[in-house]
Protein backbone atom coordinates (compact mmCIF):
# COMPACT_ATOMS: atom_id res chain seq x y z
CA UNK A 1 0.00 0.00 0.00
CA UNK A 2 1.15 3.44 -0.48
CA UNK A 3 0.03 5.66 1.82
CA UNK A 4 0.23 9.00 -0.14
CA UNK A 5 -1.59 7.61 -3.04
CA UNK A 6 -4.47 6.30 -0.65
CA UNK A 7 -4.20 10.10 0.75
CA UNK A 8 -4.39 11.76 -2.18
CA UNK A 9 -7.80 9.35 -3.46
CA UNK A 10 -9.29 10.11 -0.12
CA UNK A 11 -8.58 14.32 -0.48
CA UNK A 12 -10.00 13.81 -4.20
CA UNK A 13 -12.95 12.19 -2.50
CA UNK A 14 -14.01 15.34 -0.87
CA UNK A 15 -12.76 17.18 -3.51
CA UNK A 16 -15.27 16.14 -5.48
CA UNK A 17 -17.85 16.27 -2.54
CA UNK A 18 -16.73 20.21 -2.60
CA UNK A 19 -17.52 20.47 -6.56
CA UNK A 20 -21.23 18.40 -6.14
CA UNK A 21 -22.47 21.29 -3.35
CA UNK A 22 -21.29 23.97 -5.72
CA UNK A 23 -23.02 22.66 -8.59
CA UNK A 24 -26.07 21.81 -6.90
CA UNK A 25 -26.29 25.61 -5.85
CA UNK A 26 -25.90 26.79 -9.11
CA UNK A 27 -28.51 24.51 -10.16
CA UNK A 28 -26.46 21.79 -12.67
CA UNK A 29 -28.36 18.89 -10.62
CA UNK A 30 -27.07 16.14 -12.32
CA UNK A 31 -23.57 17.18 -12.53
CA UNK A 32 -24.05 17.69 -9.16
CA UNK A 33 -25.12 13.65 -8.73
CA UNK A 34 -22.33 12.85 -11.45
CA UNK A 35 -19.33 14.03 -8.74
CA UNK A 36 -21.43 12.47 -5.65
CA UNK A 37 -20.75 9.50 -7.44
CA UNK A 38 -17.07 10.07 -8.37
CA UNK A 39 -16.56 11.47 -4.89
CA UNK A 40 -18.04 7.93 -3.59
CA UNK A 41 -15.64 6.03 -6.11
CA UNK A 42 -12.42 7.83 -5.49
CA UNK A 43 -12.96 6.73 -1.97
CA UNK A 44 -13.81 2.81 -2.41
CA UNK A 45 -10.54 3.07 -4.76
CA UNK A 46 -8.65 4.74 -1.68
CA UNK A 47 -10.34 2.01 0.30
CA UNK A 48 -9.14 -1.09 -2.29
CA UNK A 49 -5.43 0.65 -2.07
CA UNK A 50 -5.48 0.84 1.60
CA UNK A 51 -6.23 -2.98 0.88
CA UNK A 52 -3.18 -3.98 -1.50
CA UNK A 53 -5.67 -3.95 -4.80
CA UNK A 54 -6.76 -1.81 -7.63
CA UNK A 55 -9.14 -2.15 -10.58
CA UNK A 56 -9.13 0.14 -14.12
CA UNK A 57 -12.68 -0.03 -14.73
CA UNK A 58 -15.59 0.90 -12.87
CA UNK A 59 -17.37 -2.68 -12.44
CA UNK A 60 -14.14 -3.78 -11.19
CA UNK A 61 -14.01 -1.20 -8.18
CA UNK A 62 -17.30 -1.68 -7.28
CA UNK A 63 -17.13 -5.40 -7.51
CA UNK A 64 -13.63 -5.32 -5.75
CA UNK A 65 -14.89 -3.20 -2.94
CA UNK A 66 -17.93 -5.37 -2.45
CA UNK A 67 -15.85 -8.50 -1.66
CA UNK A 68 -12.62 -7.18 0.12
CA UNK A 69 -14.49 -3.92 1.96
CA UNK A 70 -17.82 -4.83 2.91
CA UNK A 71 -18.20 -9.00 2.69
CA UNK A 72 -14.50 -9.84 4.24
CA UNK A 73 -13.32 -6.21 5.89
CA UNK A 74 -16.25 -5.60 7.82
CA UNK A 75 -17.28 -2.59 6.32
CA UNK A 76 -21.14 -1.87 6.80
CA UNK A 77 -22.79 -3.40 3.60
CA UNK A 78 -25.53 -0.31 3.57
CA UNK A 79 -23.21 1.67 3.04
CA UNK A 80 -21.49 -0.31 0.71
CA UNK A 81 -24.87 -0.05 -1.38
CA UNK A 82 -24.32 3.40 -1.89
CA UNK A 83 -21.59 3.34 -4.33
CA UNK A 84 -23.93 1.07 -6.45
CA UNK A 85 -27.02 3.81 -5.79
CA UNK A 86 -24.52 7.17 -7.20
CA UNK A 87 -23.31 4.65 -9.81
CA UNK A 88 -26.35 4.08 -10.95
CA UNK A 89 -27.74 7.99 -10.47
CA UNK A 90 -25.12 8.99 -12.48
CA UNK A 91 -25.14 6.23 -15.50
CA UNK A 92 -29.05 7.42 -15.76
CA UNK A 93 -28.41 11.13 -15.75
CA UNK A 94 -25.53 10.80 -18.12
CA UNK A 95 -26.86 8.32 -20.59
CA UNK A 96 -30.13 8.02 -20.17
CA UNK A 97 -31.04 11.64 -19.61
CA UNK A 98 -32.89 10.85 -16.30
CA UNK A 99 -33.95 14.42 -14.79
CA UNK A 100 -32.04 14.86 -11.33
CA UNK A 101 -33.93 17.74 -9.22
CA UNK A 102 -32.09 19.12 -6.67
CA UNK A 103 -33.67 17.21 -3.98
CA UNK A 104 -32.28 14.33 -5.90
CA UNK A 105 -29.03 15.59 -6.32
CA UNK A 106 -28.70 16.82 -2.03
CA UNK A 107 -29.55 13.57 -1.16
CA UNK A 108 -26.94 11.74 -3.51
CA UNK A 109 -24.16 14.18 -1.83
CA UNK A 110 -25.50 13.32 1.82
CA UNK A 111 -25.08 9.89 0.67
CA UNK A 112 -21.45 10.34 -0.58
CA UNK A 113 -20.42 12.15 2.34
CA UNK A 114 -21.74 9.40 4.55
CA UNK A 115 -19.82 6.77 2.14
CA UNK A 116 -16.84 8.89 1.98
CA UNK A 117 -16.15 9.58 5.82
CA UNK A 118 -17.22 5.54 6.48
CA UNK A 119 -14.21 4.60 3.83
CA UNK A 120 -12.15 7.09 5.99
CA UNK A 121 -12.91 5.65 9.01
CA UNK A 122 -12.52 2.43 7.69
CA UNK A 123 -9.02 2.97 6.06
CA UNK A 124 -7.40 4.18 9.18
CA UNK A 125 -8.73 1.21 11.61
CA UNK A 126 -6.72 -1.06 9.13
CA UNK A 127 -3.79 -2.20 10.38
Amino acid sequence: MNADEVRDLLARSRTELDAARALVERGFSAQAAGHAYYAAFYSAEGALLAAGETRSKHSGVMSAFGRIAVKEGGFDATIGGILRRLFDLRHAATYDDLEVGPDTARSAIDDAERFVVAVDRWVRQRP
